[in-house]
């Protein structure tokens, strides 16, 4: 056996460098592994940077200032423009509005609407050379033939972010409010860039809602019952594409101003205040009287009392004070009733009796403005009920909306005049 196993052995020899060999082979393989596995990492490092990518938050987004066309907004129109409605709506402004006729003309808006059936906003040139902006809307009861409803000097358009019209005037004639509690509308339109437009009004209780922010563009048209410019806020959101980015806002400005026809606004910075009363200056007092109503966004602050022309400042009896009484209502149940202060606190009194006739704690009371032309239109916010009434009382106290404490300027309601060409 050991002589066989011998001649079998003597042809099988080491094969020099043959452990070297096997070294080298087990390197290339661990070497090979490595690669892989570093490849592996890789692929699975940017699939997880770009999925970091779609879904992060990041940096919130910001707006993109957009140089003006001289002295009119450069801003591009929003969505599609019917050309045909900018052609009617043309013809409408140089017959009935600002001098014409209207040249470089921009549309921002040209379209068919489900609510006001159509909207053209354009921008344009006088025959003066002066920068204006009208509104136009379809007259319902003329085969929605568009109509004017706003013709205004230019704003601003290096510091403009967003234009808007309030007005209950937008359906029929020019100049003719609804006659229905949903009829006040308002329009927005606002820069390129801002991606959703809220619009809330501090007459009806929309906070009920809690509706979340949606993409809807530029453009938005709103019912808003009772509301005018000065209880209006517009607000502008952005939003990054990636999917868990959130809404941020970027402007929240009031309502622009009214239709032909409305109420407007005449501002005061308040000057002083004396036990239950305030003094405005006033920017303009031409179209001041006593018995308007002043207001700030979130209601009524009182009634003005007296006048100083030379001055040009206004007293404003604040709604706490003694002297300040007048006729109120229940915002939705319009329960009806009459408010007044007492010094200290404001009231609502004698509310009729009856199942349909209750106040529960929150609702909202308004009071009608005289420089309407209805007790519904445009009316303001006195408060809200402190509690609910009794059931044996027809009083109950109400908690001003606005903050009567720390007042800086506010709003006298005038009667609508022509605006100056």
């Amino acid at each position: 056996m050991r002589d066989g196993l011998i001649k079998l052995a003597e042809p099988v020899g080491p094969a020099e460098g043959y452990e070297l060999r096997i070294l080298r082979r087990a390197r290339r393989l661990r070497a090979r592994r490595r690669i892989a596995g570093a490849a592996g990492a890789a692929i699975c490092l940017a699939i997880l940077v770009s999925v970091f990518r779609l879904v992060a938050v990041g940096p919130a987004p910001h707006l993109v200032a957009v140089p003006p066309d001289g002295a009119l907004l450069g801003w591009s129109a929003a969505g599609d423009v019917n050309a045909d409605l900018v052609r009617e709506a043309t013809e409408v402004w140089d017959r009935t509005g600002s001098a014409g006729p209207h040249t470089a003309i921009r549309p921002l808006v040209a379209a068919h609407d489900r609510l006001l059936a159509s909207v053209v906003v354009l921008q344009g040139y006088d025959e003066h050379k002066a920068a204006r902006l009208a509104f136009f809307t379809s007259d319902t009861t003329a085969a929605n033939a568009l109509r004017l409803r706003a013709d205004r000097p230019m704003p601003d358009p290096t510091t403009t972010q967003v234009v808007s019209l309030v007005s209950p005037r937008l359906t029929g004639p020019a100049g003719v409010a609804g006659d229905a509690f949903w009829d006040t509308y308002a329009i927005a339109v606002a820069m390129p860039g801002v991606t959703a437009l809220e619009m809330s009004t501090t007459t009806v209780d929309e906070e009920l809602k809690q509706d979340p922010v949606t993409a809807n563009g530029r453009f938005v048209v709103r019912a808003l019952p009772s509301a005018t410019a000065e209880t209006t806020t517009v607000t502008g959101f952005i939003k990054s594409s990636k999917v868990l980015a959130q809404w941020k806002r970027v402007f929240a400005v009031p309502g622009d101003g009214g239709a032909a026809g409305d109420a407007q606004g005449v501002r005061g910075a308040v000057v002083s205040r004396s036990g239950q009363q305030i003094v405005v200056a006033l920017r303009e007092d031409g179209a001041v009287r006593p018995g308007q109503l002043a207001v700030v966004a979130e209601g009524l602050v009182g009634r003005v009392t007296t006048i100083d022309r030379a001055r040009r400042e206004a007293t404003i009896g604040l709604i706490t004070g003694a002297a300040f009484a007048g006729q109120a209502y229940t915002n939705i149940s319009n329960v009806p009733g009459s408010v007044r202060g007492t010094g200290e606190k404001l009231l609502m009194e004698h509310i009729p009796a009856g199942e349909k006739m209750d106040v529960y704690e929150g609702n909202r009371v308004l009071v009608a403005d005289p420089s309407q032309q209805g007790d519904q239109i445009g009316a303001i916010t006195i408060g809200r009920a402190a509690v609910t009434k009794p059931a044996d009382t027809d009083t109950v106290e109400l908690i001003p909306t606005a903050n009567l404490t720390d007042l800086r300027e506010v709003s006298i309601m005038t009667p609508f005049k022509s605006a100056a060409r």
